[in-house]
């Protein structure tokens, strides 16, 4: 009896140390850092129209149809909209609140099918990632689907372990809500890796497939949830939303470089690589340790799920770091799984692996230092860099640990450092190089007793802050004539269009170039 409760207080506490983990790593100064970055400054500002307008149903951006992504996070924007306000807390909120329920059920299912341990060292895979952290800091739609889909597929995989009904249920309902989230690519890859799984385990049978996973049942679940939505927009603009999101941002977001966001073939797998830092840096033994237990159902499930996110976006034309996070959740499983048995493993091959995080977070902090140098709008916080060399000193004395044949020791020193580094990140780095943007160094020219208005193109930050319609000219000759009867309006636009207006005769009031990006922002008037 006591060994039993010994173990459950074990369990309690690991479970406690994981809540809490998140709940600082997803909510440390999550609206210190102003609402700048492209995406997040849309879906923020399309929340609050929805919200202004009382309408559930037409995303817009500037009172423009915005159709980039389907409306489940805008819903959930605009709920903490309503109970904080309006503001940088307010549109990440329920990123942060989804990051905390993806790190309990990677822990819990993962407990559930390899242990206790492999399941916290998965969790702490995840908690260190700084790029996780980073997406979970940001009003966008990627840490709901990140939810809704590892949720969806692990629920599936218990319910072929089980039997029970109600996982199956929960599988389909949270494809209606991944639906909701980012469309159909919710829906198509989960539903191909339970069918590759089933060919694994020689279960892809008519009975398998209509009588147990009842895909009519499914296919109602999902309709249930999320068509009334997909109908209503396709009627209420007249199938313009329809149109633009189906073709533009799914199909031809596959099969055309949209953005410039495109690059070579290995391009996804670097990208997952650097999502996963520091614990990727071990992915030639995760590859041996998923191929030795590849006889474990559940690793044989985490391993087709990363592979087929992975192999999905590598041919895909569009590449972006955050498309294939869906497969992080079972990325870390099968890193949990390695460390988690890191102690029978050469150790010379252990140490390699570690030797090169040495050197990497050893160049990291040179790197970073002379990126910002390079960046004009924050050349003067060029020394941040140097809080990077705690990541240094954490590979270092994984090492150490390492060489000591001190495996846990070693994977705990790497952990520690990189959850310092995220707070400090979050807490103080980011918010102080994010706060150089043109759009929070401009801002106060931009009062209310001035029409504001843009030129062709401008940042879409400027609309958040502004909490209004920025009226747009595509041609001089209608802003002119604006200008003829706003003479103290402020314009809104691009240093590439300042000779379009070179007769208009206006003064530049602010210029400044956009952080990591190619634009430079300008502000203009009589």
């Amino acid at each position: 009896m006591s060994k039993s409760l010994l173990r459950n207080n074990t369990n309690n506490n690991l479970l406690i140390l994981v809540i809490v983990l998140a709940v600082v790593s997803y909510f440390f100064h999550l609206g210190k850092t102003p609402v700048y970055i492209l995406d997040e400054a849309k879906n923020a500002q399309c929340a609050r129209e929805m919200m202004l307008r009382s309408d559930w149903i037409t995303p817009t951006f500037n009172n423009e149809l915005r159709t980039d992504k389907p409306p489940l996070h805008y819903f959930f924007m605009i709920c903490a909209y309503k109970l904080f306000g309006v503001n940088e807390f307010s549109a990440r909120f329920f990123s942060a609140v989804f990051g905390v329920f993806t790190v309990l059920i990677l822990f819990w299912f993962t407990r559930r099918f390899l242990g206790e341990k492999t399941a916290f060292f998965a969790a702490l895979v995840w908690l260190v990632s700084i790029n996780l952290n980073l997406e979970f800091h940001l009003a966008v739609p990627d840490p709901y689907l990140i939810f809704f889909v590892s949720t969806a597929m692990f629920s599936v995989y218990t319910f072929l372990e089980t039997k029970s009904k109600g996982w199956l249920y929960l599988f389909y309902a949270l494809l209606g809500c991944g639906t909701l989230t980012k469309g159909p690519v919710a829906l198509f890859l989960p539903v191909l890796i339970v069918f590759i799984f089933l060919l694994f385990q020689h279960r892809f049978t008519l009975k398998t497939i209509f009588g147990e996973l009842q895909p009519f049942v499914g296919l109602f679940i999902i309709l249930l949830i999320a068509a009334p939505w997909y109908i209503a927009v396709h009627i209420a603009t007249d199938s313009a939303w329809t149109k633009g999101f189906f073709l533009e941002h799914n199909l031809n977001r596959f099969s055309e470089i949209k953005e410039g966001h495109g690059g070579f073939f290995g391009l996804t797998a670097i990208f997952v690589f650097i999502g996963l830092l520091p614990f990727s840096t071990f992915i030639v033994q995760t590859v041996k340790q998923s191929y030795r237990t590849f006889g474990h159902p559940f690793i044989q499930f985490c391993s087709i799920s990363a592979l087929v996110y992975v192999v999905f976006f590598t041919i895909s034309e569009t590449k972006l770091p955050n498309y294939t996070m869906p497969a992080y959740p079972f990325c870390a499983v099968l890193i949990g799984n390695f460390l988690s048995a890191i102690a029978q493993y050469n150790p010379k091959s252990v140490k390699l692996s570690s030797f090169f995080n040495v050197i990497l977070f050893f160049a990291l902090p040179f790197a970073l230092y002379f990126i910002i140098r390079s960046e004009a709008p924050i050349r003067n916080h060029s020394e941040l860099a140097w809080w990077f060399t705690i990541l240094t000193a954490g590979a270092i004395f994984s090492l150490w640990y390492f060489n000591k044949s001190e495996w846990d020791k070693g994977i705990y020193a790497m952990a520690t450092a990189f959850i310092c580094m995220n707070l400090l990140f979050m807490g103080w780095i980011y918010p102080n190089v994010y706060s150089e943007n043109p759009v929070s160094r401009s801002k106060h020219l931009l009062d209310s007793n001035s029409p504001i208005c843009a030129y062709k193109r401008y940042n879409p930050a400027f609309n958040f802050y502004l909490a209004e319609t920025v009226q747009l000219f595509e041609d001089k000759d209608s802003l002119s004539r604006f200008l003829q009867g706003n003479p103290n309006a402020r314009v809104i636009t691009r240093k590439e269009f300042e000779k379009d207006l070179s007769a208009l005769k206006l003064k530049v009031l602010f210029e400044g170039k956009d952080l990591f990006e190619s634009p430079v922002s300008v502000i203009l008037a009589k």
